[in-house]
């Protein structure tokens, strides 16, 4: 009896050692978690079978079987679709590799491998991993509603926005290259276009400059769109500070001589310097008014003078008949 149960529990000990374990173990799956929509994607399962001999391999896209490899049929692999959406490129695809080509969106989900040891052991084991088909916005991630130039005390809102991606692109704002912290951000809902199955996401900036965001006079703003590990796009606008104008007589200027940026007038390319809106007469301009203003003086000088004259001959003539009247009356004397 005594003997019995030693045997039993030696052959417990020597079936747990890791080194002396027969049959199907160490099986794994090497799926990327994101691909892009059009690329090519490789599926991985690796496995060992030690000292059994190897039935077969399925994979799985949800529940559904699309690729299987029995090593003992002819031709090994077979195709279990029903449309063209799993496009699996044989001549790459074997007992551990599956290679996909052209991926769409429409896949997206979880993929699973199923190994199965043959007799007599007939083990089997299932391994699943999520892969994500992404659709890439077309453009940088856009900045909206930032001037090129701000003064202390001022706010600063606006908008950076990534259109059109599966899934949604994830935004971040910097400031100065450092990241924004979340006081200043507004998070808007996804929007979602059902009509091409596509997503756009959008994050508001507001925040009150002050003293330590200009380096050096300047201000740089980026925000950073993110997809996965497979897309990263970033825009920058630069600010620069505002200061108040010292005239040359010492006095500050009228604050309304330098105005901000009025609503309408954002600067979308970012140029660094400011419009003003009343600017200096053109030199023809100039030259127009110079002569208008000097001929209508020499016209007032001209009726000046013809003045003067009328008024020396009225006198003089006067003069004339005062002595004339006076000799008559002392004739008549």
């Amino acid at each position: 009896m005594k003997l019995c149960q030693v045997f039993i529990i030696c052959v417990a000990c020597l079936t747990t050692l890791p080194d002396l374990a027969v049959g199907l173990r160490n099986v794994n799956v090497h799926i990327p978690s994101a691909v892009k929509r059009g690329d090519n994607a490789l599926l991985i399962c690796n496995y060992d079978i030690e000292n059994d001999t190897l039935y077969a391999v399925k994979w799985y896209r949800g529940r559904r079987e699309f690729y299987r490899y029995t090593p003992k049929e002819k031709p090994a692999w077979k195709i279990f679709t029903k449309t063209n959406e799993i496009d699996v490129v044989t001549t790459q695809s074997n007992a551990s590799h599956v290679l996909l080509r052209n991926v769409p969106t429409s896949i997206s989900g979880k993929f699973a491998c199923e190994v199965s040891a043959d007799a007599p052991t007939f083990d089997t084991s299932i391994v699943a991993a999520d892969m994500e088909v992404v659709e890439l916005p077309a453009q940088r991630p856009i900045i909206t509603g930032i001037h090129s130039r701000y003064r202390l005390g001022d706010i600063i809102n606006g908008n950076c926005s990534s259109d059109y991606s599966k899934p949604a692109a994830n935004l971040t704002w910097w400031i100065n290259d450092i990241q924004v912290p979340p006081n200043y951000l507004r998070t808007y809902d996804i929007q979602r276009h059902l009509a091409e199955h596509l997503e756009s996401s959008v994050l508001e900036l507001n925040f009150v400059v002050t003293t330590h965001h200009f380096i050096k006079g300047r201000l740089k703003l980026k925000c950073s769109a993110r997809i996965h590990d497979i897309y990263a796009q970033e825009s920058e606008k630069l600010i620069e500070e505002d200061r108040p104008r010292i005239l040359a007589s010492g006095r500050s200027p009228d604050m309304n001589m330098y105005p901000f940026d009025q609503p309408g007038d954002v600067d979308e390319h970012n140029e660094l310097y400011l419009i003003h809106k009343n600017a200096a007469p053109r030199p023809s301009e100039l030259d127009w008014q110079q002569q208008l203003t000097r001929f209508l003086l020499m016209g007032l000088l001209h009726l000046a003078w013809t003045a003067a004259q009328l008024s020396r001959t009225r006198n003089q003539h006067s003069c004339s008949i005062s002595q004339a009247e006076r000799a008559r009356i002392k004739r008549l004397r």
